[in-house]
């Protein structure tokens, strides 16, 4: 069981992540800069006591994941485009993660709405107990009942200290999986829904790395590096924004050189994940401590959205 410190880092942490997703609500508009976006989220996180678990992804229209902003990106939001924040804070590791939806097209509306209420769905039923499929089953129900399609290889995930992804995952789909959510246990919860296929598949575009291994070959030839990916990351997910100022590396070689390293299996290099069909995407995302007799939000996302 969660020990009374821990408890009171993850409520700040999920105290944090509810502001700066209410922070995107208020930056996030057609004609703003990714780049200004990420950074800006990333400096309030930090501003507040915590620091980001992950870059903060942006996606837009059919990018459902893992875009950050990169060195010097020119990207804006497109006007009547659905944009996804996510975004994560940790306290000592310990990890909130969660994100919201917002829609500069009423076409879109109902899709973004689809995801909401999936989300307001576990909420309510998400209790110790319960197998990972069936929860799927609710996700894909309430999606599926407003006319859309759950995202089947995206999923929801346990969370536990520095581990953003700790082993059993949140179908948004019945996959028959048949394992329980335990009291105690952590999880981000993110439906995602679509007008597409209903799957996601990698581009070759990468803006995400994590540190997986230290090799005496890689820390060698690549040591001041390493150290900065160490100092700035925690193990966790980092962009290389973080790491231009930092070392003696221009844009492009740093890039090269973590691609590099991906190649050596020192980095996971994330790919960004696109709907199959090109598909619109929403999503929203909250995460759940759970209890015997029901869950506890942390980062309060649906309170963003009451109306």
């Amino acid at each position: 069981m969660l020990s009374k410190e821990e408890l009171e880092k993850l409520y700040k942490a999920g105290e944090i992540v509810h502001k700066t997703l209410e922070k995107a609500l208020d930056i996030v508009r057609p004609g703003a800069r990714v780049l200004d976006i990420c950074t800006e989220l990333e400096n309030y996180i930090i501003s507040q006591g915590a620091r980001p678990a992950f870059p903060v992804n942006i996606g837009i229209n059919h990018v459902a994941a893992h875009y950050t902003a990169r060195i010097e990106d020119d990207l804006v939001i497109p006007e009547k485009s659905v944009v996804k924040v996510d975004v994560g804070a940790h306290i000592d590791g310990y990890i909130v993660d969660a994100a919201i939806t917002l829609c500069f097209n009423p076409v879109y509306e109902p899709l973004v709405q689809a995801a909401l209420e999936a989300l307001k769905v576990v909420k309510e039923i998400l209790k110790a107990g319960l197998s990972l499929g069936r929860i799927g089953s609710y996700i894909e129900k309430a999606i599926r009942g407003r006319g859309f399609k759950p995202i089947e290889n995206l999923t929801g995930h346990l969370i536990k200290r520095y581990e953003l992804h700790a082993g059993k995952s949140i179908p948004n789909v019945d996959n028959g999986d048949e394992r329980k959510v335990l009291e105690g246990e952590i999880y981000a919860i993110e439906p995602f829904a679509t007008d597409g296929k209903g799957s996601v598949i990698d581009t070759p575009q990468v803006t995400i790395y994590r540190l997986i291994a230290t090799p005496k070959k890689a820390l060698k030839k690549h040591r001041e590096l390493i150290l900065k990916i160490q100092e700035v990351s925690q193990g966790l997910p980092f962009s290389p924004r973080w790491l231009a100022n930092k070392v003696n590396l221009s844009k492009d070689e740093l890039v090269k050189v973590l691609d590099e390293l991906a190649r050596e299996n020192v980095l996971y290099a994330y790919p960004v994940l696109v709907e199959e069909g090109k598909g619109m995407v929403s999503q929203f995302e909250d995460t759940f401590i759970v209890k015997n007799d029901g869950c506890e939000e942390l980062a309060h996302t649906l309170d963003l959205f009451r109306r």
